[in-house]
Parts: structure tokens; C-alpha cells; sequence
């Protein structure tokens, strides 16, 4: 089992890029893919599935034909690839943080309540002594 930033490194590409292909492969790899603590492992099968996912083309990487272009498309490419990824966190963390308002007013709401009881037990206890 390999972390994705292991599987990024040995397929040479970010992990972000990773990522999405999980995510758009995700019904084949189903049963490759297990998260433990809030980190994704990737089994040896996974693994094989994602690098024949990912389009490497070795011999421009190894010839040192890419030129400044080139390489300045492929950095804005992995650049957007994380920006549509964090992006995507970002919508997440909102969800999380809305709900956590939601609970939050929740239990306000029942403390508010609580302290009425409380107030009224008070002082029937005070009208018995």
C-alpha cells in the first residue's frame, strides 16, 4: 500500500494529478483505494490502473526537446489541476463549517433552554427550604 504522494513520486507526476484520477476512476478503483486516518493508500493494482491512466511520453521528458513553452504549458496545467483542487477542498471545508454553525446554534439553543429549567427547579427548591 502506498500513499499518494508516494504513488505521485514514482509516476513522476503531482498529487493532485493523482487525485483526480481517482476520482474519475473511481468504480475501477473501488477496491484499490483505502483511507485510514484521513490518508488515501493506493494497493500495487491501483497503482498500475492510474499509471495507465496518465499519459507519459518519456522520451520528450528524457530528450530534452521541450521547449520554454512547452514546459510553461505543463506548469499551468499542474497549476490549474491544483487550483480545481483546492478549490474543491475549499467547497468542502465550507459544508464543514456550515454544519458546525448548524450544531453549534443547536446546542446554544439547548443551553438556553437548559438555564429556563435550570432557573425554575432553582427556585422551587428555594420556595421548599
Amino acid at each position: 500500500m502506498y500513499r499518494v504522494i508516494e504513488v505521485a513520486r514514482m509516476l513522476g507526476v503531482s498529487k493532485v494529478t493523482i487525485y483526480k484520477k481517482v476520482n474519475k476512476n473511481k468504480k475501477i478503483l473501488k477496491n484499490h483505494i483505502h483511507t485510514r486516518s484521513n490518508i488515501t493508500y493506493i494497493d500495487d493494482v491501483g497503482v498500475d490502473i492510474i499509471k495507465d491512466t496518465i499519459e507519459i511520453n518519456s522520451s520528450n521528458i528524457y530528450s530534452g526537446s521541450n521547449d520554454v513553452d512547452e514546459l510553461k504549458k505543463e506548469y499551468l496545467d499542474d497549476m490549474s489541476e491544483t487550483i480545481d483542487f483546492l478549490s474543491s477542498q475549499i467547497q468542502i471545508k465550507k459544508k464543514q463549517i456550515q454544519k458546525k454553525d448548524e450544531i453549534i446554534e443547536a446546542y446554544k439553543s439547548i443551553l438556553k433552554s437548559n438555564r429556563g429549567k435550570l432557573q425554575y427547579l432553582d427556585s422551587k427548591i428555594n420556595q421548599v427550604n
